[in-house]
């Protein structure tokens, strides 16, 4: 007999007002990359991202699936306990797990600590045999090769931003505001090209977004670590931790407020009509599709407000 899996890619109020307001919002991957490794012979999946979808709390699950984030944590647990209050069994994984598991933990029936490739079949395969353990740990550094396509048919009315891909894993250096180290296995890894192109090719949309939004003092890097022996960080609600609408930490030179405004200064210069005519004009690649990027970012700045 099947048993009903619910999967959630969360997504916090002031997050999803931000994410609505991108020209060229992009999926979060995750959970149809996690979806893939499910045995459909034993399980029957429901995806849902709170980009544009409501967790139907209404329905009944055997099991439910969180990935967390630092910034959506509090969110997260709040969707955990509407489940667990209905006796329906929750397992969490994502970064904010890996690196702070023992906060995690108090809000779930169960945790994946570090990369899934290994645990989520493993996890998977004991839930459904009722041989459930209460913590999976990865101890083994998954091998990017011949990793399944992500379930994309499962992705909800999302027009063209589906083209969202995994190449690789980690990353080769230690910046000290980066917490990508703590979060993923060693080395450095990379997809083989010729997988990721299949791949590409599956897709049908030809829009692409590439994103690496770390400039923050994140959870177990150095830059934090620092902040905090100063008592420099505003706050551990992690909510603030979204790089994209606060400021979790007291500059050295400036107020939070100035940071923030000049953050957006930045931004509304960059995406100036001037700025963009002359990106535009040295561009080398097609200028039209160039302009309606650009000005969808302008039209995006909308989005983003001063939240202090």
């Amino acid at each position: 007999m099947k048993k009903k899996i619910l999967l959630i890619t969360p997504e916090n109020e002031e997050i999803n007002r931000f994410r609505k307001s991108q020209f060229n919002n992009f999926i979060q991957i995750t959970m149809p990359y996690l979806a893939a490794f499910i045995d459909e012979n034993k399980y029957e999946i429901t995806l849902v991202d709170e980009y544009n979808q409501k967790v139907p709390f209404e329905e009944k699950f055997n099991l439910v699936a969180i990935t967390v984030n630092t910034s959506n944590a509090t969110h997260c647990y709040n969707i955990s306990k509407k489940f667990m209050d209905k006796n329906i069994k929750v397992v969490m994984g994502g970064p904010h797990a890996t690196l702070l598991p023992e906060e995690v933990k108090k809000h779930c029936d169960y945790i994946m600590v570090g990369e899934g490739e290994i645990i989520w079949p493993e996890f998977l395969e004991d839930f459904y045999k009722d041989n459930v353990k209460p913590e999976y740990i990865c101890e083994e550094v998954p091998n990017l090769k011949n990793m399944p396509t992500a379930r994309r048919d499962l992705i909800h009315k999302r027009c063209f931003t589906k083209g969202a891909v995994i190449s690789s894993r980690g990353c080769p250096y230690n910046c000290s505001y980066c917490n990508l180290k703590q979060i993923y296995c060693e080395p450095f890894r990379t997809r083989p090209i010729k997988e990721v192109i299949s791949e590409i090719k599956t897709m049908k949309s030809k829009f692409f977004v590439f994103w690496y939004d770390n400039f923050l003092p994140l959870l177990k890097t150095p830059v934090y670590s620092k902040l905090k022996e100063e008592n420099r960080l505003i706050t551990e609600d992690w909510s603030y931790y979204n790089g994209k609408t606060r400021v979790a930490f007291i500059p050295k030179n400036m107020r939070a407020e100035e940071l923030f405004e000049g953050y957006m200064w930045f931004r509304r210069e960059f995406y100036s009509l001037k700025s963009i005519y002359k990106r535009i004009r040295k561009s080398k690649t097609n200028i039209l599709y160039n302009l309606i990027v650009n000005l969808g970012y302008k039209i995006s700045l909308n989005g983003t407000k001063n939240n202090f």
